[in-house]
């Protein structure tokens, strides 16, 4: 005999027996369309808001006080891509400066296997811890663009990459499209490569041009089918 899935209001029971039980760690539910169906106490208390004041808003407006979806939205990336999508973002946090978190994002299926949750689970990070990881990101692309200076003569196809449409992408557009999926600015890929933002501007519209994409999200899509994020 098979058994019939449970509802999903005892699917959020069940969220909310085992996730508000555990006191250090931030969770949350999403419905496809941005709304906040469930968070603990915990991830109310990192965003500073109440739990009414969350559930049944987007998403987008309870974590970071915004009035329309992400450019790189991590919603979107799961559903499209149905796998787990770890990335850092930041929160916008009432007369403070924003703070730096790492996001799980996890895809919940309906019997049909299509995408009708996203479970999310939200580790803060330390600005230190912050800081210290631009600078190790600063330090390796520094080795990296030494180890080419010191190599003049390797092909330029060298270090590209490609997919089964045949889009090539240099080594410089792989590092950017990496932290374009992880949700940075082009002025903040451009302190963390140390390069111009018009520079960063430039490789932005030509990885766009590349992969045939219109903007940010799409590009982050890409990167995380082709296990570049």
């Amino acid at each position: 005999m098979s058994r019939s899935r449970p509802s999903f209001d005892i699917s959020l029971n069940l969220f909310t027996e085992v996730f508000e039980r555990v006191g250090d760690i931030a969770v949350n539910l999403l419905n496809k369309d941005y709304t906040v169906l469930w968070a603990n106490e915990l991830m109310a208390a990192q965003v500073q808001k109440s739990l009414d004041e969350m559930i049944g808003i987007p998403c987008y407006t309870a974590f970071r006080r915004r009035e329309e979806p992400c450019t790189v939205c991590m919603l979107k990336i799961v559903s499209e891509t149905k796998e787990p999508c770890i990335m850092e973002r930041w929160l916008d946090l009432p007369g403070q400066e924003r703070i730096y978190a790492e996001v799980r994002a996890y895809p919940v299926f309906d019997g049909k296997g299509f995408v009708k949750y996203i479970f999310e689970i939200l580790r803060p990070l330390g600005q230190q811890k912050k800081e210290e990881e631009r600078n190790r990101r600063y330090i390796e692309n520094l080795e990296d663009a030494l180890r080419r200076l010191n190599a003049p003569e390797v092909d330029d196809r060298a270090g590209t990459i490609s997919n089964e449409q045949e889009v090539y992408l240099t080594l410089r557009e792989q590092e950017i499209i990496r932290l374009i999926a992880q949700g940075f600015s082009n002025r903040e890929i451009a302190g963390i490569l140390n390069i111009s933002p018009d520079t960063v501007k430039t490789h932005v519209r030509n990885i766009f041009s590349k992969l045939n994409v219109k903007d940010r999200t799409q590009a982050a899509v890409w990167a995380a089918s082709n296990k570049l994020a």
